[in-house]
């Protein structure tokens, strides 16, 4: 099929699918471009916004909210044709660790149309937040509703590359985890059916065993622009792990470059190497701090309105919040 042809099936398609190709010269394909350009700050606002609803009651685990949440995530991988990753079961159902409620982690995998490479790569973040305490919502939009609404957009750019013609390598796992605050239970709940062998690979039949995650990739608060790391960039990310990979490390440092993913990116957390590598360690990333695989994570950076009422939908920054997924979403390819 001749380019001419390929480039007009291509334009056709993401018209029907409601889809604003990225322009401007790009080295990205037409299918990388045509995936990134399903997410759109109008949609991300409207996906943060429903998630610090009050209907969702500020998300804290074990209450109706956090359950309609997780409820909404399972949609999400629905519409993205995600398969369940626990026998027929999109959720991973555990006690909290204080064993006051139930913790509903939400899961599913996008098998590739063929398997060039062996592995899995893990994508995932938390959702519930703190509730409502004394009467007041505390929505959590960039914590962590921003971290949840990445991930599902990631599906969604992952499944539409491999229906416009790019499968993945190797199978991907998204996991939306229930439990941060009470004590990453879901988190801890995920790591131990990795190590138990606990999970299956439908398609093979075998175990989804530790040692094959090639990388897991955790997202954490990347919807604010309060906390830049240089006072004239709010367009700016910050990705802790990037030393651990094996490979090619230097693709984030490459694709800053192109207009789609230009971002101020750092590396450690705000220049302090021992803050860096606390903070590498902290909340759901804890779980697992002693996995063979590397773990990347993705943040903005704690802010002031972190845990308080004015963390809200309004207070996130749709266009950066955009240019940060697209980025990890390409950055993402150049692995898988």
């Amino acid at each position: 099929m001749s380019c001419l042809k390929t480039s007009i099936i291509v334009l056709i398609l993401t018209a029907l699918m409601g889809v604003t190709p990225l322009l401007a010269q790009s080295a990205f394909s037409y299918f990388e471009n045509a995936a990134a350009g399903t997410v759109y700050p109008a949609r991300l606002k409207a996906e943060v916004g429903y998630l610090c609803d009050s209907l969702c009651g500020g998300r804290a685990s074990g209450t109706p909210g956090g359950v309609l949440a997780s409820r909404w995530v399972q949609r999400q991988f629905e519409k993205s044709k995600l398969a369940p990753l626990a026998d027929s079961s999109y959720y991973l159902l555990c006690p909290s660790q204080d064993s006051t409620c139930l913790i509903h982690s939400v899961a599913g995998i996008l098998y590739p149309k063929q398997r060039r490479e062996a592995g899995y790569v893990v994508i995932c973040a938390h959702s519930d937040a703190l509730g409502s305490l004394g009467g007041r919502l505390f929505p959590g939009a960039d914590s962590n509703a921003s971290g949840t609404v990445a991930v599902t957009s990631l599906a969604r750019m992952f499944t539409s590359r491999k229906t416009l013609g790019t499968s993945p390598s190797c199978p991907l796992i998204f996991v939306v985890f229930d439990g941060k605050e009470k004590g990453s239970a879901g988190a801890r709940n995920f790591a131990s059916l990795l190590k138990e062998e606990a999970l299956t690979d439908a398609e093979s039949g075998k175990p989804i065993r530790e040692k094959d995650i090639r990388m897991l990739v955790n997202i954490d608060q990347v919807g604010a622009t309060l906390s830049p790391v240089h006072a004239d960039r709010k367009d700016y990310l910050i990705m802790l792990g990037n030393e651990r990979l094996k490979g090619d490390a230097q693709a984030a440092r490459d694709l800053v470059h192109h207009p789609e993913c230009k971002l101020d990116l750092c590396f450690d957390y705000y220049g302090s190497k021992s803050f860096t590598e606390v903070f590498y360690h902290l909340a759901d990333r804890s779980a697992f701090k002693d996995s063979p695989f590397p773990l990347l994570y993705f943040t903005s950076g704690i802010t002031f309105s972190n845990n308080k009422p004015s963390d809200n939908a309004e207070s996130l920054d749709y266009e950066v919040f955009c240019r940060r997924i697209r980025f990890v979403f390409h950055w993402l390819c150049r692995f898988v």
